[in-house]
């Protein structure tokens, strides 16, 4: 039973990046904007969405969908920062400066340069 539980994880995240995947196209390609930016919004919005935040900027090879879930991480984090456990804060800070300095060399460097503020934020907020 656990199997199947990690498995439809692993489906629900994969589906998750493929929405915000595609709504980054869509805007990008000006097709239904109001929809895709709902979806973007969506993400930033539900509460606690990390664990498909970090799928997402470990698993994506669009930069745009990657950019998206570290400002998805940002506004959740600020937005529920005196819910969250100080193990969970401590998390969220270590996986983003080690998400921006694992992939310091990459040509998307506006992406880098987000998670890295994404980081000194939750810092000072902490």
């Amino acid at each position: 039973m656990h199997q199947n539980s990690g498995a439809a994880d692993l489906a629900q995240l994969q589906a998750t990046m493929q929405a915000v995947e595609l709504a980054c196209s869509s805007i990008q390609m000006h097709m239904n904007p109001a929809a895709a930016e709902e979806t973007i919004l969506s993400l930033s919005q539900s509460p606690q969405p990390y664990h498909a935040c970090k799928y997402i900027l470990e698993n994506s090879q669009l930069a745009n969908a990657r950019f998206q879930a570290a400002g998805a991480i940002r506004d959740a984090a600020l937005r529920e920062w005196v819910f969250l456990e100080i193990d969970d804060k401590r998390g969220l800070i270590s996986f983003c400066f080690h998400s921006a300095i694992q992939h310091a060399s990459s040509p998307e460097g506006y992406v880098q340069a987000k998670v890295a503020s994404v980081a000194a934020q939750l810092i000072k907020r902490g």
